[in-house]
C-alpha cells in the first residue's frame, strides 16, 4: 500500500466523517435491543431462561412472548454487546464507522491499479453521502464491510494478470484467499439478513468466467470456473451452519410473509416521493444510476471482451434494491464504486485518444481544482441537513436521553406499559427483564395480525383502545412523541385530553402517562404536567 493510497483515504475518510458520526438517539434505534439481545445470550442463565428462548421466542414481550420467529441477527448482538461492555456507546459509534470505512477502503482498493487520482477522487466524493446514508449502529455495517471484502476478494482473483484475460491488471491475489469467504460467510449468516449476498456475489464472479469462456472464446480459464464453483458451494452450505439450518438460509426470502407494519426503510423511492417524503439521497441514486447505466454502455461497445461484467451486474442487482427499498442505497453506492471507477478511467482514456486538445499542465490542473472544489460544494449544500452543523454531531449517546428511564425507575413506576413501536428497543435497554415491551421494532416478531388489528386501530378508534386497556390492564404509556403516524399523534392528543390518564414527564423525544388508580396517586399528584404546556385547553 504505497502513500498515496494512504494519503487518498486519510483525505476521504475525514469526508466520510462529516456524514457518518451521528450522536444515537436511543427513543428509536434498534442498538438497544442488540445489546440485551447479546447480554441475555451470553448470561443466559443469570436470567433463568435457555438461550433457545431467545433464538426462537419473543421473550421482550409480554403480548406474544411465545410467538415464534427467527433471530437472524443474535450473532451480531454478541458481538455489539461485547463491544459495548467494553467500550460504551461511543467506542460503539467508533466501531461502527471503522467498518463503514474499512467497507469504503475495501471498495476503493478494487480497481485502484486500473485508475488515477482524476477518476477516484470525484467518484467517491460524490459517493461518499450515499454510503454513509444509515449512520445509526446497525447490525449491517458488518454487511457492507463483508459486501466489499468480497468484491476485492473476487474481482483481484478473476481479474489476476496470470489469467491472461484482463488489460485492466487487477493485482495478484492468491487463490487460497477465496476460500476465505466461505468462512465469513459463517458469520454473515448469524449476524445480518445481508448473508444471502455472500453466494450472489460469488455467483455473479463464477457467471462474469462463463461468459467469457463461452461468449468470448477465452479458453484458459477452466482453473477459475472449477474454483469459483467449489467456492460458491461451500459458500451454499455455510449459510445452513446456523441455529435454524434451511429455514435459517432461506429466511431472506421468507421474512416478509409476516410483516404487519410498513417501515420507512423497505418503502420505494416512487412509494415515499408520492407522498412527499423528501430526502436528499433520492436524487444522487437517480445521478448514480444513470451514470452506472450510461458509462457500462459505452464501455460495452469499446471493451465488450473485457468489459466487468460481474462488478455490472452486482451493480444493478443493487440498484434495483435500492429503488424498491431505500435501505439498500449505501449498499448500492458502495458496490458502484469499483465499477464507476473502471468505467470512468476507460471513458477518459477513450476521450483523451478522440479528442486532441493539448492542454497545458497548469491550465489543466486549475481546471481540474476548479472542478472539484464545484463538486464539494455542490455536494455539501445537496446533503447539508445531514451534515455537522444541522445535526447531533457526534460519538456515543446524549445522555440526557436517558433521563425517561431514569424517571421510571426512581418513581419505581411499573407495567404493563403501553409503548409505540419506535420506542420498544429503548424500553428493551432500560427496563428489561423487569418489564417487557407491548411492542418492538422488529415487525417479524409479532404476528402480522397483530399490528393490523390491534396495534393501529387501538390508537386510532377509542373502542378499540379501552378493549385492550381493559384487556391489559394498562398502568403507563412510553411513548416516542416524535412518530409522526397519523395513528400515533391523534392517540397522543386522545390520551392528554383523556381524564383517566395523567401525563407525568416529556422531554425532546419521550413522554410517559400514567393511569389514574391508587398505585400512581402519589407519582401523578407530584409529577402532573398541566394540560395548556401541550396547547390543549
Amino acid at each position: 500500500m504505497n502513500k498515496k493510497f494512504l494519503l487518498v483515504c486519510l483525505g476521504l475518510a475525514f469526508f466520510l466523517i462529516l456524514f457518518s458520526f451521528y450522536k444515537i438517539d436511543l427513543s428509536t434505534a434498534d442498538i438497544g435491543r442488540h445489546i440485551v439481545n447479546g447480554d441475555v445470550f451470553l448470561h443466559s442463565s443469570e436470567y433463568g431462561i435457555s438461550k433457545t428462548d431467545l433464538l426462537y421466542t419473543n421473550l421482550f414481550s409480554y403480548t406474544h412472548p411465545d410467538f415464534p420467529f427467527i433471530n437472524h441477527h443474535w450473532g451480531s448482538g454478541i458481538i455489539i454487546y461485547l463491544i459495548y461492555s467494553i467500550l460504551g456507546f461511543s467506542g460503539l459509534s467508533l466501531v461502527y464507522f471503522l467498518l463503514i470505512l474499512g467497507a469504503f477502503i475495501f471498495a476503493l482498493m478494487t480497481t485502484w491499479n486500473d485508475t488515477d487520482l482524476n477518476v477516484i477522487l470525484p467518484i467517491n466524493i460524490f459517493l461518499i453521502p450515499l454510503i454513509a446514508g444509515r449512520p445509526e449502529i446497525r447490525p449491517e455495517g458488518l454487511s457492507y464491510f463483508f459486501l466489499a471484502l468480497f468484491i476485492y476478494i473476487l474481482y483481484r482473483y478473476s481479474k489476476d494478470p496470470e489469467g491472461k484475460q484482463a488489460s485492466y491488471g487487477a493485482g495478484k491475489i492468491s487463490p487460497k484467499m477465496l476460500w476465505l469467504l466461505p468462512l465469513v460467510e459463517l458469520v454473515w449468516v448469524n449476524t445480518h439478513i445481508y448473508f444471502i449476498f455472500g453466494p450472489f456475489l460469488i455467483g455473479m464472479f463464477l457467471g462474469e468466467e462463463l461468459i467469457l469462456r463461452y461468449l468470448f472464446k477465452i479458453k484458459n480459464n477452466l482453473e477459475k470456473i472449477k474454483k469459483l464453483g467449489l467456492v460458491l458451494g461451500a459458500s451454499i452450505l455455510a449459510m445452513l451452519v446456523n441455529p435454524y439450518g434451511i429455514k435459517g438460509a432461506l429466511y431472506p426470502f421468507t421474512i416478509f410473509q409476516n410483516y404487519g407494519y410498513r417501515i420507512v426503510e423497505n418503502q420505494s423511492i416512487s412509494f415515499l416521493e408520492n407522498i412527499s417524503f423528501i430526502n436528499p439521497e433520492f436524487l444522487w441514486y437517480k445521478i448514480t444510476f444513470l451514470i452506472v447505466i450510461i458509462s457500462s454502455v459505452f464501455v460495452i461497445k469499446k471493451h465488450k471482451d473485457n468489459f466487468p461484467w460481474a462488478l455490472a451486474g452486482i451493480s444493478m442487482a443493487f440498484a434495483v434494491l435500492a429503488y424498491l427499498g431505500i435501505r439498500h442505497i449505501p449498499a448500492f453506492a458502495l458496490v458502484s464504486m469499483p465499477l464507476l471507477i473502471y468505467n470512468i478511467t476507460i471513458i477518459k482514456k477513450v476521450l483523451q485518444e478522440k479528442i486532441k486538445i493539448q492542454i497545458d499542465t497548469e491550465w489543466r490542473k486549475i481546471l481540474y481544482g476548479l472542478f472539484f472544489v464545484v463538486l464539494i460544494g455542490i455536494t455539501i449544500t445537496h446533503f447539508s441537513v445531514k451534515l455537522p452543523w444541522n445535526r447531533n454531531f457526534g460519538l456515543g449517546i446524549d445522555q440526557k436521553q436517558l433521563v425517561s428511564i431514569q424517571f421510571i425507575k426512581s418513581t419505581d413506576i411499573h407495567g404493563p406499559f403501553f409503548n409505540n413501536y419506535d420506542i420498544g428497543g429503548f424500553m428493551i435497554f432500560g427496563l428489561y427483564p423487569k418489564e417487557r415491551v407491548f411492542v418492538d421494532n422488529r415487525p417479524e416478531a409479532y404476528p402480522k395480525e397483530f399490528f393490523q388489528n390491534i396495534y393501529i386501530p387501538m390508537q386510532e378508534d377509542n373502542k378499540v383502545w379501552n378493549t385492550e386497556l381493559a384487556k391489559e390492564k394498562f398502568n403507563a404509556i412510553f411513548f416516542n412523541r416524535l412518530d409522526y403516524t397519523p395513528w400515533a399523534q391523534k392517540f397522543l392528543v386522545t390520551r392528554i385530553k383523556d381524564p383517566l390518564w395523567a401525563p407525568v414527564f416529556v422531554d425532546d423525544k419521550t413522554i410517559i402517562f400514567l393511569y389514574r388508580n391508587k398505585d400512581n396517586k402519589e407519582v401523578i399528584k407530584k409529577y402532573e404536567l398541566p394540560k395548556e404546556m401541550f396547547g390543549i385547553k
